[in-house]
């Protein structure tokens, strides 16, 4: 659906609404909890009183009409001229009552779904949940101004993330593969301390065989000596692996040209590491940088904030939250191993890991913090607008000292 507003327009209308929602007592409230068959709202005075506990809808054009039919009566009533809906969003279930929303001039926010678990309890200190409690919590962190902003981007943005979202899907896909080798089908061919023997790798799909390190020695030849069952699970494995692998190619070729439209991708594709598909990946995922405001909210979109619990006089290790997109992440840390492949790049990496010292995920740790930097780069060069300049930026090509 077309978006009813320029992103520009609604970031600023976010940043109004998210500074006053906590004091502000002219607007009527909606908290809509989202669901395939009907909807339930709870319309509030914003820091009044509950004007509508209940409305069920069904989720149809008709139950859309009905439910703002009940906004403008409730508007009567309290006098609030300004309507601010919060939903939770549910798969796409949320995307065809929004759309609606705004078209008729209401504000739409987003939800955190972590939050309104943890805040659900807070209700009645009961552990039960349904339908009508989830509207009332939606309603009550919105008056609490625990908001998120909800973009539509339209265009290319638009249809990139739409193939991202696939590209996310076939690599969870992949991922699903290789574990289902390494729990079900490796164990059964021999220790998993050790290589395999080369007559029982070369009997292995070739796509197989590259997942597995080859043993010293003359390689073999197959003979056809593996298991029936054992040999037509590795088959199937393959099969699938090769058609996921085929989907991935051909979603990366897609995403080039729809990146190539907007004009960070260029800028994107000047620094160390970042290729074509992270660089896509990195555009589909962030949106547009001017939505963010510092540097700390991009990182937490990532999942690479720190995390350290600490309690008198304990202090534990830091961590990453990994809560942000994980696509993101991944991209991230794919663009740090490719920086690794420069000079710049390696000496900044050995500088990491030198710093961690006899800790055994010393390699893992600095890869990561290395991801985290080129998080920073990708910041300044996108605001800036300028491409990537290792003297100015003073950071993935800078020698240690």
């Amino acid at each position: 659906m077309a978006t009813m507003q320029a992103n520009v327009q609604r970031v600023k209308r976010f940043r109004e609404l998210k500074a006053t929602l906590r004091t502000d007592r002219s607007r009527l409230l909606v908290g809509l909890d989202i669901a395939q068959a009907e909807h339930v709202a709870q319309l509030r005075h914003a820091h009044t009183r509950v004007v509508v506990p209940t409305l069920t809808i069904p989720n149809t054009r008709q139950g859309f009409a009905t439910l703002w039919a009940r906004i403008e009566q409730a508007q009567r009533a309290t006098g609030c001229r300004e309507v601010v809906c919060g939903l939770e969003p549910t798969g796409t279930y949320h995307q065809a009552i929004a759309s609606f929303l705004e078209a008729q001039g209401a504000d739409v926010l987003l939800l955190s779904s972590s939050v309104a678990y943890w805040h659900r309890r807070l209700q009645d200190g009961t552990w039960d949940k349904n339908d009508r409690k989830d509207a009332a919590n939606c309603a009550e962190l919105l008056e609490e101004g625990k908001v998120l902003f909800y973009s539509q981007p339209d265009g290319p943005l638009a249809e990139l993330r739409r193939l991202v979202k696939c590209l996310r899907r076939a690599r969870r896909e992949l991922a699903a593969c290789k574990g289902r080798w390494r729990t079900t089908l490796r164990p059964a061919l021999g220790p998993m301390g050790e290589p395999l023997p080369h007559r029982l790798r070369a009997e292995l799909p070739e796509v197989l065989q590259a997942w597995e390190p080859p043993a010293p020695g003359r390689p073999a030849v197959a003979k056809g000596r593996l298991p029936l069952g054992l040999a037509t699970a590795c088959a199937d494995l393959a099969a699938q692996v090769n058609a996921v692998q085929t989907r991935i190619r051909a979603l990366e070729q897609a995403c080039t040209p729809l990146a190539e439209r907007l004009p960070a991708y260029a800028l994107l594709r000047t620094i160390p590491g970042v290729g074509p598909t992270v660089a896509a990946i990195l555009l589909a995922e962030i949106g547009d940088v001017a939505w963010f405001t510092k540097f700390s909210q991009l990182r937490k979109l990532a999942g690479l904030d720190i995390i350290r619990v600490k309690s008198g006089q304990f202090t534990g290790q830091w961590r990453i939250s990994k809560c942000g997109r994980g696509l993101l992440r991944w991209a991230l840390y794919q663009a740090a191993r490719g920086c690794a492949r420069t000079a710049g790049g390696r000496a900044r990496l050995a500088a990491l890991t030198a710093k961690r010292a006899g800790d055994r995920y010393a390699g893992l740790k600095a890869t990561v913090e290395l991801a985290a930097k080129l998080l920073r780069v990708v910041w300044g060069v996108w605001r800036s607008g300028t491409p990537y300049d290792p003297q100015r930026a003073g950071g993935l090509q800078r020698q240690p000292r």
